[in-house]
C-alpha cells in the first residue's frame, strides 16, 4: 500500500541555517528529536511484525492446514474492508496531522484544531455512509453468498467508527509510534476471527469475521483515544463549518486520488484468481503478496527517514537526473535490493527442500519476489514527486499504472496463470515510474525551483 512519506507532520523537511553553528541546547533538542524518530519507526516496525505478523501466523497455519478455500474468501473479502478503510480515511492521517503542527502550538489543543477535526470527521462519516451503502447494496441485491453477507453486514460498523479515528492527531503530536502499536490491534483481532471462523459453516465464518474486523477497529480506536487523553487531548464537539467541510472535501479528493488507484490493482487481481484460478491458486497468491506487502512497507519506513535529504537535493536547483534521485535514497534502494534477493534465495532453497502446499507457495513467491524491488523503485519515483510538491502529476502517475496494471492481468492471465499477476505488478511499477519521472522533469524544465502547487 502506498504511502505519503514525509519528514515530519508538517510535511517539511528541518531547515537549518547555512554556515551556522548549534550551540548545547540545539544540539540537545536535534538529538532528541532523533531518538524521538528511531523510537517512532522501531515501534511502527513493532506494530507491523505484531500485527501483520498475527495474520501471516494464522494464514500459514490454514495453509498447511488445505484451509484454501477460507484464506481465499478472507482474503477477497478482508481485502475489500480495508480499501473501506482507506477511502473512509480519505488521507485524514496527512491533513490532520497538518493542522496539528499549524493549529496547535506546543502540542496543545485548542478551538481551531477541534473544528479541523470536526470538519474533517464529518466529511468522514459521509464517506463511510456512502462506501456502507453499496457495500450493502452488494451483499443484499447482487451477492447470493451467506459468508459475503454476514462479513459485510458486522463489518460495516468498522468503517463508521474509523471516521473518527485519531491517527492524523497522533502522528502530528510525534507519536507516530503509538499510532503503529494501537493500528496493530485490529490486526490480531481480525487474525483471531480468522482462526476462529475455521471449520465452521459460511454464515457462522462470515459473523465471525465482519464481527473480528469491526471489534478490531472499536479497540484501536479505544486506544489510540487514550493515548490522546494521556497528551492532554480531550475530544471537544465542535458543529461543522461550510468553509472547513470544503476545505476537507477538498484535500480528501485531492489525497484519495494518489492512494486509491494504487490500492485498485490488488482487489482486481485477487477477483480474477478467485474467478479463474480457483481457492487453492488464490489462497497461495495472498500468502506470497502479503510476503511482498510486508517487505515493502519496511521500506517505507526508510524511505521516511531519506525524505529529508531529497527535498534538499531538489530544492538546490538545477536538473535532477534519474540517479541523482536515486541517490538521494541509496539506503531504500539497497533495501531493496537485500529484500528481493534475499526473498528469492529463501523461496528457492524452501522450493528444492519441500513438497506439498509449502512447495507451491515458495514457487510463486520465486516469481513474485523481484516486485519487490520494483514497487521500491516506484516509491522512490513518487516520493521524489512528494518532495518536488508535484501532487497531482503523483496522482496521474499512479492512476496511468494503475490502468495499465489491470489490463495487463487481464491480458497476461491465460498465459501465464498466478505468474501473471507478478508481471501485471512489475508492468505496473515501471510504467508508473517512467511517467511520474517524465512528470517530474517537465515541472523542473518548465519553473525550475517552484514545485507543481495543487
Amino acid at each position: 500500500m502506498l504511502e505519503t512519506s514525509v519528514a515530519d507532520p508538517s510535511g517539511e523537511p528541518d531547515r537549518v541555517i547555512p554556515g551556522a553553528r548549534p550551540g548545547p541546547a540545539e544540539r540537545l533538542r536535534l538529538g532528541q528529536g532523533r531518538w524521538r524518530q528511531i523510537a517512532n519507526v522501531g515501534l511502527m516496525v513493532a506494530g507491523l511484525a505484531l500485527g501483520q505478523g498475527a495474520i501471516f501466523a494464522v494464514q500459514t497455519g490454514l495453509l498447511a492446514a488445505g484451509e484454501y478455500e477460507l484464506l481465499a474468501v478472507f482474503a477477497t473479502h478482508y481485502s475489500f474492508a480495508i480499501l473501506g478503510i482507506i477511502l473512509v480515511d480519505a488521507g485524514a492521517n496527512i491533513t490532520l496531522a497538518r493542522a496539528v503542527v499549524h493549529l496547535s502550538p506546543g502540542g496543545l489543543p485548542n478551538a481551531k484544531m477541534w473544528q479541523a477535526f470536526a470538519d474533517t470527521s464529518t466529511i468522514r462519516m459521509l464517506t463511510a455512509l456512502i462506501v456502507g451503502a453499496a457495500a450493502t447494496l452488494y451483499a443484499v441485491e447482487i451477492s447470493d453468498d451467506p459468508l459475503g453477507r454476514w462479513y459485510v453486514f458486522l463489518a460495516l460498523p468498522g468503517l463508521l467508527l474509523w471516521s473518527v479515528n485519531g491517527v492524523g492527531l497522533l502522528d502530528g503530536l510525534r507519536l507516530s509510534g503509538v499510532s503503529g502499536m494501537t493500528g496493530s490491534i485490529a490486526y490480531v483481532v481480525n487474525a483471531l476471527g480468522l482462526l476462529m471462523a475455521s471449520h465452521r459453516s459460511h454464515e457462522a465464518a462470515g459473523a465471525i469475521m465482519g464481527g473480528a474486523f469491526s471489534l478490531g477497529y472499536l479497540l484501536t480506536l479505544c486506544a489510540q483515544w487514550a493515548a490522546l487523553t494521556w497528551k492532554g487531548w480531550h475530544p471537544e464537539f465542535h458543529m461543522p463549518s461550510r468553509a472547513g467541510l470544503a476545505r476537507a472535501f477538498k484535500d480528501g479528493m485531492a489525497l484519495s486520488f494518489q492512494i486509491v488507484p494504487g490500492q485498485i490493482n490488488m482487489r482486481v487481481q485477487l477477483v480474477l484468481s478467485a474467478a479463474y484460478l480457483g481457492a487453492e491458486t488464490t489462497a497461495v497468491f495472498v500468502y506470497a503478496k502479503q510476503i511482498v506487502t510486508a517487505a515493502t512497507q519496511v521500506l517505507q519506513f526508510v524511505l521516511r527517514v531519506e525524505f529529508p535529504g531529497l527535498v534538499e537535493r531538489l530544492a538546490s536547483g538545477g536538473r535532477q537526473g534519474l540517479f541523482g534521485i536515486m541517490g538521494a535514497q541509496k539506503m531504500t534502494l539497497a533495501c531493496a535490493v537485500l529484500f528481493s534477493v534475499g526473498t528469492t534465495l529463501l523461496a528457492g532453497v524452501v522450493a528444492i527442500w519441500s513438497d506439498g502446499a509449502l512447495h507451491r507457495t515458495a514457487i510463486v513467491m520465486v516469481g513474485f519476489a523481484p516486485t519487490i524491488l520494483t514497487v521500491a523503485l516506484l516509491q522512490m519515483t513518487w516520493q521524489c514527486l512528494a518532495a518536488a510538491g508535484a501532487y497531482a502529476a503523483s496522482a496521474w502517475a499512479l492512476t496511468i499504472g494503475a490502468a495499465v496494471g489491470v489490463v495487463a492481468s487481464y491480458g497476461l492471465l491465460p498465459l501465464l496463470h498466478v505468474f501473471a499477476f507478478a508481471a501485471a505488478e512489475v508492468i505496473l511499477n515501471f510504467v508508473t515510474l517512467y511517467v511520474g519521472y517524465r512528470f517530474l522533469e517537465r515541472t523542473r524544465v518548465t519553473s525550475p525551483g517552484s514545485p507543481e502547487r495543487t
